[in-house]
């Protein structure tokens, strides 16, 4: 395949899987509110009355009888008619007072990310200001609204980070572990949901799948934070045969000496469960405000818990723009299991997510255009300060390499140096 291919391929498999996504949508969600009928027929409600309903069919009005109508048992035990909500009806019955809610929950998440990337930051013995951090967070958190899947703000975030210091690849990779962190902790919050609602024969599949998830990270960290593993699997002979090999042993420095930062590490993922709980509590508001169940409760707490997990994991895939269209397809499926909740009302809930992340991702897009996320003249006279005390110029692999070695005394073979 030629470079030429592999520019296209990629954007056309994106889109896509986005057009896919949403025909799948536009075949389950209907727009306006119907109502099932006994004959297995479904038409469109205009008005429920105490008498009967007033519905569309075949492009003409009627008032159907109760006895027409199909009727279940809801979750106390009285019989309603089955009705589908549409979307327009969803979005006019939202309670304002609970999505005003469910976006103020959503700051002080904003916040606590801010910290635990100064945390981490700090584990390269670079000085992260909390302001700092916010600007920089704000930033990423802008870029991801354009950038595929929900991780793509990341890079821009670790960019401007590189800013701030000389030893950019040990800054970039710590970045990434933040996010890796991140990952991790939404599935310990979805594996904790799932075990709160979990009773014999439910939710097989998802326990199923969140098992290899954390068995599989746990695989991972063995193989990268335990030396004798990475010795008898010859990773650093392996990496050094690899092009850039100097590049990426740093990158293996970078992470093997977090192990050195273990009270850093538990700092960050104890941030993490916080703050991502506050996300979620804040997701399980905005589907209070869409009237959906079950309601406010612990029960309906873990539901959340567990579902919107799972919505965001799929989101971090870097699949459409944003993962439009497949984390919706991701909510209908969740949420709309046993008839709990509507299909419109699951993708409401996806839109009111996107929209509380929209709202406090725009001060980013401020930080950028005035130019806050750069460091002050002061920071940079310092930086420049560092990097004349160490083996190289600003940028070179040798720059900080010492620093590096040091800080990460685990890994097998020291990152190479030019004669």
């Amino acid at each position: 395949m030629t470079t030429a291919q592999r520019r296209w391929i990629m954007p056309v498999l994106r889109y896509g899987l986005l057009v896919a996504a949403l025909v799948w949508l536009a075949g389950r969600v209907p727009w306006h509110d119907s109502v099932h009928l006994r004959d297995k027929d479904r038409v469109r409600l205009i008005e429920q009355r105490p008498d009967g309903f007033v519905v569309e069919r075949h492009g003409q009005r009627e008032t159907l009888t109760p006895e027409q109508v199909l009727y279940e048992a809801d979750q106390v035990g009285r019989q309603v008619p089955v009705i589908e909500l549409g979307i327009v009806s969803v979005a006019l019955r939202v309670n304002k007072t609970w999505t005003l809610w469910a976006i103020l929950i959503f700051v002080p998440a904003v916040l606590i990310q801010s910290y635990r990337l100064a945390v981490m930051v700090a584990a390269q013995n670079l000085r992260l200001a909390f302001w700092d951090a916010i600007k920089l967070t704000f930033a990423g958190n802008f870029f991801n609204l354009f950038l595929p899947g929900t991780t793509g703000g990341d890079v821009v975030k670790a960019y401007y980070i590189t800013h701030y210091t000389h030893r950019k690849t040990e800054v970039v990779t710590i970045v990434f572990i933040d996010r890796i962190i991140g990952l991790i902790g939404m599935v310990l919050l979805a594996a904790g949901g799932i075990a709160a609602l979990w009773r014999p024969g439910r939710f097989n599949r998802e326990v199923l799948a969140l098992a290899i998830i954390l068995a599989g990270l746990a695989i991972a960290t063995v193989v990268v934070f335990n030396r004798r593993v990475r010795r008898k699997l010859h990773l650093s002979e392996l990496v050094t045969r690899l092009p850039k090999a100097h590049h990426l042993l740093r990158v293996g420095q970078a992470t093997v000496g977090l192990w050195d930062h273990k009270v850093r590490l538990t700092a960050s993922l104890a941030l993490t469960l916080v703050l991502q709980s506050l996300v979620m509590v804040s997701a399980a508001v905005m589907a209070w405000a869409l009237h959906m169940q079950p309601g406010p409760s612990f029960g309906g707490l873990a539901y959340y818990f567990a579902y919107v997990s799972i919505g965001f994991l799929i989101a971090c895939i870097p699949s459409t723009p944003q993962a439009f269209g497949v984390m919706e397809a991701a909510y209908v499926t969740c949420f709309t299991q046993g008839g709990l909740n509507d299909a419109s009302q699951a993708v409401a809930l996806a839109l009111g997510v996107r929209m509380i992340q929209f709202v406090w991702a725009l001060p980013g897009g401020l930080v950028a255009l005035l130019g806050a996320h750069l460091p002050r003249k002061a920071e940079l006279a310092a930086l420049e300060a560092t990097a004349a005390e160490n083996d190289g110029p600003p940028g070179t692999p040798e720059a900080g390499a010492g620093e590096a070695a040091s800080a990460a005394h685990g890994a097998a073979t020291p990152a190479p140096t030019r004669k």
